[in-house]
């Protein structure tokens, strides 16, 4: 009988086997997965993905796209990170997948997308969450806000521009609009880095619009200093839809906020005042809300100082709201929760960490990305019925859970290894999937033709650039 010493540590005296049962972490994801098959999601990615591939050995688009979601659920940051998931057995039987797609599959695949694909994809698959949101009796409320994507290479569009992480480093500047009761991505931009903020915010605006059908309510609309430019001011004011957009401190913002001689206090160091603004070559003045927030009192407050009013900070906010003013700055307040939801999107789902040599297949992982983030959005409101945990937080309750692929007779069989209360909590989950009603083979079947969208073009291998060898001179 072997005698242990007590000075032996506990983690030497365990023993070490091996087995060849397929084991993984991410038992989870299963529950995750049988609520996208039956939403019906490998459907609508038929309809949404081009393909044109000739190899007999080719993984069918859809299957590459589902693996490259398992990698963003399960922390991956960069598309190398999805050789950690290719000897998974249990995940790739969790997604029905033959074999898994390999990096350089995943890669050239989405860098072969073109433009009218990647807008193809974005249409299909933004009909699909559209069908999905609940009706809200006053209305959504749209925020507006942007980015920055620090690249370390030679992307296309990766320019030097405003950095505030990281002075000097190229970069990619995308505008998001996100839908702030429902929490989804309603449209993305992929710009270049050398772009500003408020570059073709009225496109954009003009283009998120339109994918509202006119039944859609919207409440208002909110952005932040950097959407503070004229065009779509009077773009929404023609649209009739009411806004509150924080003002840039320019030199006339300034001195009409100097001139302010009447403050009503509304909380421990508060202060709220209104006027009238006219910027240069607006039509009309405009509704202006200001705030001041008392230093002594509150030491953490952000906003711009101002000389000639010494103890306070301020905030200016430009609106059409028929709101009391101290209601439209909390108003406004709100749209953090969307900020979060962007910080959500880089650091969680790793929206950042996944580019291309190609601009447009660059464009293709980020806007898929965001619908996965509307997947995960939609599958908390409908399954988990809480929406404020991030997916970091659902990745560690939920996805992480040890498994074993087994058989019982001839069926595969995943063994989880959850007891008591957390066994109950998983099982009630995959009865409310169980429940949920499927969808109509008209829905799905026929996506394109129900909702005027031609199929995508044939899907081709991006040529990569020439190189040319070095000029040598030769001299005698």
């Amino acid at each position: 009988m072997r005698e242990y010493s007590s000075q032996e540590p506990s983690s030497e005296r365990l023993e070490i086997e091996y087995t060849a049962k397929p084991v993984s972490g991410w038992g989870g994801l299963v529950a995750l997965m049988r609520y996208c098959d039956r939403v019906g999601l490998r459907a609508v990615l038929r309809q949404a993905l081009p393909d044109g591939r000739t190899s007999p050995n080719q993984i069918p688009a859809v299957e590459i796209v589902l693996a490259f979601f398992a990698t963003v659920l399960t922390g991956a940051k960069r598309f190398a990170h999805v050789e950690r998931l290719r000897a998974d057995a249990v995940v790739r039987t969790i997604l029905g997948l033959p074999r898994m797609p390999s990096a350089m599959t995943l890669t050239r695949y989405l860098g072969g997308f073109v433009r009218s694909q990647v807008e193809h994809l974005t249409a299909v698959l933004w009909r699909f969450t559209l069908a999905q949101l609940p009706a809200v009796a006053l209305g959504m409320v749209l925020d507006l806000d942007s980015t920055v994507f620090e690249r370390y290479g030679h992307q296309e569009g990766a320019l030097k521009g405003h950095n505030p992480r990281k002075h000097g480093r190229p970069s990619h500047h995308p505008l998001l609009a996100v839908l702030a009761e429902a929490k989804v991505v309603c449209n993305v931009w992929l710009r270049s880095g050398n772009a500003g903020t408020a570059r073709g915010v009225g496109a954009f605006l003009a283009e998120t619009l339109a994918k509202l059908p006119p039944s859609f309510r919207l409440y208002a609309l909110r952005a932040d200093a950097g959407f503070f430019v004229t065009e779509p001011l009077d773009d929404l004011e023609a649209r009739r839809l009411p806004y509150a957009i924080a003002v840039r401190m320019n030199r006339l913002v300034h001195r009409q906020i100097v001139g302010l001689a009447t403050w009503r206090p509304f909380g421990p160091g508060l202060e709220v005042a209104e006027t009238e603004y006219r910027a240069l070559r607006w039509p009309a003045a405009r509704r202006l809300v200001v705030v001041r927030e008392l230093i002594q009192e509150r030491p953490e407050a952000r906003g711009r100082r101002l000389f000639e009013v010494p103890g306070y900070t301020f905030h200016a906010v430009i609106t059409s709201l028929p709101l009391p003013p101290e209601d439209v700055w909390r108003f406004y307040n709100h749209r953090a929760d969307s900020e979060n939801r962007l910080k959500e999107l880089k650091e969680d789902f790793g929206a950042r960490g996944f580019s291309l040599q190609a601009f447009d297949g660059t464009e293709a992982a980020f806007r898929l990305i965001c619908f996965l983030f509307n997947l995960v959005a939609l599958f908390k409101r409908d399954i988990t019925r809480n929406e404020r945990p991030q997916l970091s937080t659902l990745r560690a309750r939920l996805l992480v859970v040890g498994a074993i692929l087994g058989a019982k007779g001839r069926r595969p069989i995943l063994r989880l290894g959850l007891t008591g209360r957390v066994q109950a909590r998983f099982a009630a989950l995959l009865d409310r999937i169980a429940a949920l009603a499927r969808p109509t083979v008209a829905q799905l079947g026929n996506w394109p033709e129900l909702h005027a969208v031609s199929s995508p073009t044939p899907w081709r291998a991006r040529r990569s650039p020439p190189v040319f060898p070095p000029l040598r001179l030769r001299f005698n």
